[in-house]
């Protein structure tokens, strides 16, 4: 595994490109490093310092802020063992929405999140395809590729569910 390119089991894809984190040469607020991967989501905190996902992943940020109050998502996340909520927030790179919304639980895990609605290739997995039209078959809409439909999956398992990030 490439230590500067650590892996976050919630958001796997944190590396594609407009997602949560740019290669830069900034130097990390947090442990003084040249930040490879530099976060570029939002930090709900007091103090947003540069960050490398280096830091994220190993829970320095946390130390860093000396704030057990901050968190990476504007988020709700009802149901989850605490120890793994921690991690979504606190661990696990954001996610771009509009809203703040519930992250899914399954069993008292998170789910993944995986990808958007317009993701042509995630949509046509079948287990994904069908969390997405449930969804919005539950607001009587058909669906249509959007940013706005947040696509999520169990780590273990091929469970999926949608959160419609609506604006």
């Amino acid at each position: 595994m490439n230590t500067d390119q650590p892996f976050f089991r919630f958001n796997p894809n944190a590396y594609a490109e407009g997602r949560s984190f740019k290669c830069s040469q900034e130097v990390c607020e947090v442990c003084s490093r040249p930040c490879v991967w530099k976060y570029t989501g939002s930090i709900y905190a007091v103090a947003t310092p540069i960050v490398c996902a280096r830091c994220i992943a190993e829970d320095r940020l946390g130390a860093f802020l000396d704030d057990g109050l901050f968190a990476l998502h504007d988020i709700e996340i009802v149901g989850a063992e605490p120890a793994l909520a921690k991690e979504v927030l606190q661990r696990t790179p954001g996610i771009a929405c509009f809203n703040p919304y519930e992250w899914p639980v399954l069993d008292r895990a998170p789910l993944a999140f995986v990808g958007y609605g317009e993701d042509e290739e995630l949509i046509a997995l079948p287990g994904a395809r069908a969390a997405v039209e449930e969804r919005f078959g539950e607001f009587g809409w058909d669906y249509a590729p959007s940013q706005y439909t947040l696509i999520f999956k169990e780590v273990n398992g091929d469970r999926y569910r949608v959160v419609i990030d609506l604006d």
